[in-house]
């Protein structure tokens, strides 16, 4: 379902794997296979930059044994690199429920102009039906 929500919100989704690629493409399409190498920190930098990895959904069903895991790996990874990480799959399906439920084109919205900042009491007015 996770897979298949970034996709319909027209993001590309990737895997590290070709198995995982195969398994997600059933549900969601085309999915890009990245090759990773987890114990190469330089080419590791160097591969995520160049595939433009913004946010890792890692969903092990089960807890890593080793930290030659790759599940383990990506996941090291994504904190490493501070790119964003989703690993519970309640919060993952909470996501791409909010992702759902924005209007058309605002999951891929720039913000590179920040959202207007209005006092908090114009919210609690908004809130109460009180006008300021």
């Amino acid at each position: 379902k996770v897979a298949r929500c970034f996709a319909d919100a027209g993001y590309a989704v990737a895997a590290d794997s070709a198995a995982t690629a195969r398994l997600l493409g059933s549900s969601c399409g085309d999915v890009r296979v990245v090759s990773l190498d987890y114990a190469d920190r330089r080419t590791l930098r160097e591969a995520v930059r160049e595939s433009g990895i913004d946010l890792v959904v890692s969903l092990a069903r089960r807890r890593p044994e080793s930290k030659a895991d790759a599940a383990y790996a990506v996941r090291r990874m994504a904190v490493d690199f501070g790119i964003p990480l989703v690993n519970d799959p309640r919060c993952a399906e909470m996501l791409v429920d909010a992702l759902a439920a924005l209007p058309a084109g605002w999951a891929q919205r720039s913000l590179a102009t920040p959202l207007e900042v209005r006092p908090w009491r114009q919210y609690l007015d908004q809130r109460t039906g009180a006008s300021s």
